[in-house]
Formats: C-alpha cells, structure tokens, sequence
C-alpha cells in the first residue's frame, strides 16, 4: 500500500490482486449475498484508490481494509433496513416486554406502532442503533463484536443502553 500510495500503479494491481477474495468473502460473510459482497468489494477498492494519498502506515492493510469493508457493509445494511419494515415480533423477543398498545392486531395500530418504532430506533445513537440492528437479524454477540471491531462486553453494553434508551423512548420505563 505504501508503494502504491507513493504512485507506483502497479503495486494496487498487486493488492487487488492479492486481496480480493478475501475482501469479497468477507462482505459476502456480513451480507450473506454473492451479488452485494461483490458490489461491496468493488466500491472497498475504489475507497482505496480515492484515499491513497491520505495512506498512513499506522494499521496493517489488511487492518484497515477490514475496517472499510465492514463499514460499508453496514452501511449497505442500513440502507436495506431502511426499505423493510421491522418486523414487531422480532422487536418484542429481543426487547423483553413492549407497551401493550404497540401490540395490538390492528392493521392501522401496527402500522403506527412500526413508525413508533422506527422513530425510536432512529433517534438511538449510532453504535447503539447498529448493535440492535444487527442483534435484530440474528447475529450473536460475538459477531456483532467481531463486525464493529469492538469486544463482547462493549456489545452488550451497548445494547443494555440501546434497550433502555428505547424502552424510555416508548413510554416503557
């Protein structure tokens, strides 16, 4: 990376080369889509290209490549989440006990309690919202932590507060 930040072309050849499968079987890992991991491992190297000149040899390549790759994963992620509707069964499982009348069977009343929700979710600090998310589509503790680069113990805390920041949110507390 240092030769190719330096402007010797050739050299992104050789990380393109060297490190492709591994950057698209990682996003292929998080996303669990061969198309998506690919488009991800694309836009991961014109990352590189666009920052080149920024390069710092404070982090191994690879290190950092994790890194970019598992943003935009979870960008793309959110992206997603954005045009799906969470379902409320999954919320309630993973939030212990939500307000009754968030509950209800009525189309109209599910239909405000999903906007409820979304509101709530969005007005969570990132992290916070991120762990959730991610808890929410079935990851365990210790990929969520090994995704954001970040230990078990910081997942959980981050979810303790993601939980009650909601259940505060939603009138539960």
């Amino acid at each position: 990376m240092a030769a190719f930040a330096d402007g010797d072309n050739s050299a992104f050849d050789a990380l393109y080369k060297r490190n492709y499968d591994w950057v698209q079987r990682l996003a292929y890992q998080i996303l669990q889509n061969q198309q998506d991991a690919q488009d991800i491992a694309q836009d991961a190297f014109l990352r590189i290209i666009a920052s080149r000149k920024n390069w710092r040899a404070t982090a191994r390549f690879r290190s950092w490549m994790h890194r970019i790759v598992v943003n935009l994963c979870l960008k793309r992620r959110k992206r997603l989440l954005r045009q799906e509707t969470i379902s409320l069964e999954e919320l309630s499982e993973d939030l212990d006990e939500l307000p009754p009348e968030l509950l209800s069977t009525g189309e109209d009343l599910a239909k405000e309690a999903a906007e409820v929700l979304q509101d709530a979710l969005s007005h969570l600090p990132q992290r916070q919202r991120q762990v959730l998310e991610l808890r929410l589509q079935g990851y365990s503790i210790s990929q969520i932590a090994r995704l954001l680069g970040c230990s078990r113990g910081a997942v959980d805390a981050l979810l303790h507060r993601a939980r009650k920041s909601l259940r505060k949110r939603l009138g539960k507390d």
